[in-house]
């Protein structure tokens, strides 16, 4: 009987996932000019002048490792991942193909690049009533549920031009697609260093969060929402609650 490959474990599925998505958007920030081109520098020329025995993989961890120092929550593989070489193993084959539909990707506005990260992830099951959301001020602290992966603040903060992510936002996940998401939000709003950006499926730190928070958004539970509005309102007593 001829010999059959097994199937690829979670954790390599998961890595896969991953840096399919993280290439992604790299190659959205060097379209946006915000990092140097590598990934669309054309034939990959300065890089295959001093790869030597490297390979696409070796390319791909260097990247992740140079944004990682200045957006360290989408672009720290490991962290993320919640294991240290978590790309060992991957074939060179596939990165490379991961690499060029990258640099061929190029959607219109941030709303659809965040809706394609959020598809590849397997997050995107329902679109938020972003018409609902309430205007914000500065003096607001805002948390987001588990569920979007940050795509209710990025809309707030697109539309919302005095909002800023950073000051205003805590965005609570559940899981590491959720994380990766969220710090893709802060990438594509240009934000620099750390976002409040936390592993809380149950809500323990927010609950505990020092001085609370004014306003609580996430999805209706019809749209993959974990909690009900009167959940909410007995751990958020001063919060208004918002579910789209």
């Amino acid at each position: 009987m001829p010999e059959t490959s097994s199937p690829p474990s979670p954790a390599a599925t998961d890595a896969a996932l991953y840096l399919a998505t993280a290439l992604h958007a790299l190659a959205r920030e060097e379209q946006a000019g915000r990092r140097t081109r590598r990934l669309l520098d054309p034939g990959l020329a300065t890089w295959q002048r001093f790869r030597g025995r490297l390979g696409p993989r070796d390319l791909a961890e260097l990247l992740l490792e140079d944004a990682a120092v200045t957006q360290p929550q989408p672009f720290d593989a490991a962290t993320v991942l919640g294991r240290d070489d978590p790309f060992r193993g991957l074939p060179d084959s596939e990165v490379e193909r991961w690499m060029r539909e990258a640099a061929s990707f190029a959607p219109a506005s941030l709303a659809e690049e965040l809706d394609a990260h959020a598809a590849r992830l397997g997050l995107l099951k329902a679109r938020p009533a972003y018409s609902e959301l309430h205007q914000l001020q500065t003096h607001h602290r805002a948390l987001e549920l588990p569920g979007s992966g940050g795509r209710l603040a990025a809309h707030i903060v697109e539309t919302q031009p005095e909002i800023f992510l950073k000051d205003v936002f805590t965005i609570a996940c559940a899981t590491w697609q959720e994380r990766m998401l969220a710090g893709l939000v802060a990438v594509g709003l240009g934000v620099v260093g750390d976002v409040r950006i936390a592993m809380d499926a149950d809500l323990a730190l927010a609950r505990r969060a020092e001085g609370g928070f004014t306003h609580v958004f996430g999805l209706r539970p019809e749209k993959g929402g974990r909690f009900a509005a009167d959940q909410l309102e007995g751990w958020f007593h001063e919060a208004t609650i918002v579910l789209v």
